[in-house]
């Protein structure tokens, strides 16, 4: 009996060693992961479908985070122009290239990645709807920048703009994104008993005469985060404004640029938690342990300059707590 408990004794004392000898291994694999990624040079990929204001924001974003991390990339940046082909081909020559992380700013371009990239992590910002963009496969994340306070958004218009029975939709007929915003659009205006006219485009060419039809048509406009609209948003907001229409925007970039308010997200910090979530990745953190994320911190922003053209006081109480801000 005795010799009996002095074999288990041992045996007890060698499982006890072998695993903690397991956890140390495990702890100095990580702390070298983690030194390592400290010390590489990463070949990331950094896909935009097009140029405004909200995806350069979050692109900034996104490389600020690993200059505060003390990450060194190197960022191949490319622009799609609007282009579906274009970010495709982005993303099989990222593919090609083996890049250590890939990212897409913006529906299309986050899908372009996701439909021809398995094997590189792939993250995304900029995306309205990633499950319905189908873009959610085992190597992707990223942020999401849907908003969920469209109902806010009217009672603001409505407490500012009593009169305003009509208003007007202008989206991309093109864009995922913006289909599913114009859906919940047209429910929260329908709850609100305002009718809703609907102005679908597909290129810049388009989007002067549809603006005039719809200002001319409707007593305020609201605008989705649609690529086309927004990059288009200088051009939307004057011919607005000289009608004497406010625009709702769902971003604050445009109200910079004279949509009259919203109450928004900011596109700089969705871009840079992006890109903490990137450096979690190549520190060794699985993709699969890092679900995608949407913002909940949004912030009214009015533009000062646009309110006075359309008779409206910026201390109204509707507008308690905005950043005030001029047109650019």
């Amino acid at each position: 009996m005795k010799k009996f408990l002095i074999l288990a004794m041992s045996a007890l004392m060698v499982f006890a060693c072998g695993k903690k000898s397991s956890e140390n291994n495990s702890a100095v694999e990580k702390s070298n992961t983690q030194t390592q990624a400290a010390g590489k040079t990463y070949k990331i990929g950094v896909t935009q479908f097009m140029t405004h204001p909200s995806l350069d924001l979050v692109k900034k974003g996104f490389e600020k985070a690993f200059e505060e991390a003390g990450i060194k990339a190197d960022f191949d940046e490319k622009n799609a122009n609007g282009e579906v082909t274009t970010a495709n081909l982005i993303a099989s020559n990222y593919k090609a290239d083996k890049k250590d992380l890939v990212f897409g700013i913006a529906t299309p371009s986050a899908q372009a990645l996701a439909n021809n990239i398995t094997d590189i992590p792939v993250l995304f910002s900029a995306v309205t709807d990633p499950a319905v963009a189908k873009i959610l496969n085992k190597n992707v994340t990223g942020t999401s920048d849907k908003l969920e306070n469209v109902g806010e958004q009217l009672d603001i218009l409505l407490k500012l703009k009593p009169g305003v029975k009509k208003i007007g939709v202008l989206y991309n007929t093109s864009e995922q994104n913006s289909i599913v915003q114009v859906e919940e659009i047209k429910k929260q205006a329908q709850a609100k008993h305002l009718e809703v006219v609907v102005q679908g485009v597909t290129n810049f060419g388009e989007l002067a005469q549809a603006t005039k039809n719809l200002v001319a048509s409707t007593d305020a406009l609201y605008l989705p985060t649609d690529n086309l609209v927004v990059s288009s948003i200088s051009l939307i907001a004057s011919e607005a404004i000289n009608a004497k229409k406010p625009v709702v925007s769902s971003e604050n970039s445009s109200v910079e640029l004279g949509a009259l308010f919203t109450m928004g997200l900011d596109y700089y910090e969705l871009g840079k938690r992006t890109g903490e979530m990137a450096i979690e990745i190549l520190k060794g953190k699985p993709v699969s342990d890092i679900p995608f994320e949407t913002s909940k911190k949004m912030k009214l922003y009015v533009n000062e300059d646009t309110a006075k053209a359309l008779g409206i006081d910026v201390k109204n109480p509707a507008l308690a707590n905005a950043e005030i801000i001029k047109k650019k």
